[in-house]
């Protein structure tokens, strides 16, 4: 498929600039003067040629007069809009029109690949859409690096070489304090009010739009932080976005917040996997093992349950530090120990996760362990043990 370049009110040095960033990876990129240059395929084809329209820097971008340029042409021309930051409701206009996107300049050019595929993929009609695999991290306490598991934990599964066609979705939906955008370096999106009051209008377009990129290939859901005003997802709205998420992923992990809302246990009851996370303290111990008591009490939980206790010390023989205590309080409980990385301080002030700042740290070898779980849920039945 050829992907053209044309100007939509950008100057011409900003359009070559654009065209540089693209051309290593889109080689069949092809800059043209106006539209009408463009291939025209007949109107009933099943191809679409992809047109990169260039906007004007922002502050200078007349949306009205791109908005014009999209909807005055053919169906058979898809329209991927260059520029700057967009507002909800001029993203909504866009894609209302049935033939275009946006995307932002700090997302080349990956989300251009992204949007390209979609485009360019046979209907999903009448096609059954697999299950994804839904992994919950869950805190039995506050501070115990929930977070910063989930996160070490769906990097290795984007990099994973014997499933290189498995997409991950890591979702934060700790409205809060989140902090997951933090660790990674990359802009919270995620708008969830959007979808509160109307989820019938959440699509995949709208979607996009709510998610960030990061450079490993991880698609982030997270909110801005919003500490003192509250703000919920609905059920419906929650069951909405996954139902558009299972369209798209193959393994969706979520970091989910110590504090319970009415969404918590649906979520939970639909997740294949649950990892209870906390420390290796005799309170923090008996933390994990009262929230997988209480978990193993819901009836319609019925996921693998597994309990990772973090930030353990090993000694030089590789015994962990208070193993009986583990042993005692957690009895046969299946669990994971993950060691203490001297370099985690570090990885977080730089935003960079240390499964890719340090890949051979002894940690990331823990973490291993825990993708491989999420992994083997797949083909794993439902269990409660």
């Amino acid at each position: 498929m050829t992907i053209y370049l044309t100007q939509g009110g950008g100057d011409e040095a900003r359009a070559e600039e654009i065209e540089g960033k693209l051309k290593s990876t889109i080689p069949n990129l092809r800059r043209v003067s106006r539209i009408e240059d463009i291939d025209q395929r007949p109107v009933n084809s099943a191809d679409r040629s992809v047109v990169l329209l260039v906007a004007a820097t922002p502050g200078h971008t007349n949306f009205d007069d791109l908005l014009d340029v999209v909807r005055r042409h053919p169906r058979n021309l898809f329209f991927i809009v260059v520029g700057g930051d967009i507002s909800t409701r001029d993203y909504k206009r866009l894609i209302q029109s049935g033939n275009a996107d946006w995307v932002a300049e700090v997302g080349l050019p990956q989300e251009i690949l992204d949007i390209v595929g979609r485009v360019s993929a046979p209907t999903r009609e009448n096609v059954a859409v697999e299950s994804p695999v839904v992994v919950s991290f869950t805190p039995s306490a506050g501070g115990v690096g929930n977070s910063t598991l989930a996160i070490e934990t769906a990097i290795h599964l984007v990099r994973d070489k014997s499933n290189k066609s498995a997409k991950v979705a890591l979702i934060d939906l700790d409205f809060q304090s989140s902090h997951v955008c933090d660790h990674l370096d990359i802009a919270p999106k995620f708008q969830f009010e959007e979808i509160v009051a109307a989820p019938d209008r959440l699509d995949d377009h709208l979607l996009s739009a709510f998610i960030s990129h990061h450079s490993s290939g991880l698609d982030v859901l997270a909110a801005s932080r919003s500490r003192f005003h509250a703000r919920d997802l609905s059920v419906e709205a929650l069951s909405a976005l996954f139902d558009r998420l299972a369209q798209r992923y193959a393994t969706i992990i979520i970091d989910l917040p110590l504090s319970v809302h009415s969404w918590s246990l649906p979520l939970l009851a639909a997740s294949k996997g649950i990892l209870v996370t906390g420390l290796n303290t005799i309170p923090g111990l008996r933390q994990i093992e009262e929230t997988m008591r209480a978990l193993r009490e819901e009836a319609t939980i019925t996921g693998e349950l597994r309990a990772v206790v973090n930030r353990c010390e090993f000694g030089l023989t590789g015994r962990a530090a208070r193993a009986d205590h583990v042993a005692r309080i957690l009895g046969e409980e299946k669990r994971m120990l993950v060691r203490n990385a001297r370099v985690a301080i570090e990885c977080v002030n730089v935003g960079t996760p240390i499964i890719l700042a340090h890949p051979s740290d002894k940690l990331v070898k823990d973490i291993a362990a825990i993708a491989a779980f999420c992994t083997g849920l797949n083909a794993a039945p439902p269990r409660r043990r």
